[in-house]
């Protein structure tokens, strides 16, 4: 009986690094492939500027100790 536990577990093992091989292949060349470039990003302009202005305010802030930790 601990034989037969021992040899499911061994195939179980086997399956989940084949599966994990096979999704770290097929991840890689889907990487690989050059994606097509849709254009510009549809974002507002005031959009993307109050972000790129928050962006600024929370480097500053983390950096200076103003913001997160001590």
């Amino acid at each position: 009986m601990f034989r037969l536990i021992l040899l499911i577990l061994f195939v179980a093992a086997i399956v989940v690094a084949a599966l994990a091989t096979v999704t770290v292949v097929y991840s890689v060349t889907r990487l690989a492939k050059p994606q097509p470039r849709t254009g510009e990003d549809k974002m507002p302009q005031t959009f993307q500027r109050i972000a790129y202005i928050a962006l600024v305010v929370l480097l500053i802030g983390i950096t200076s100790g103003w913001l997160g930790g001590v």
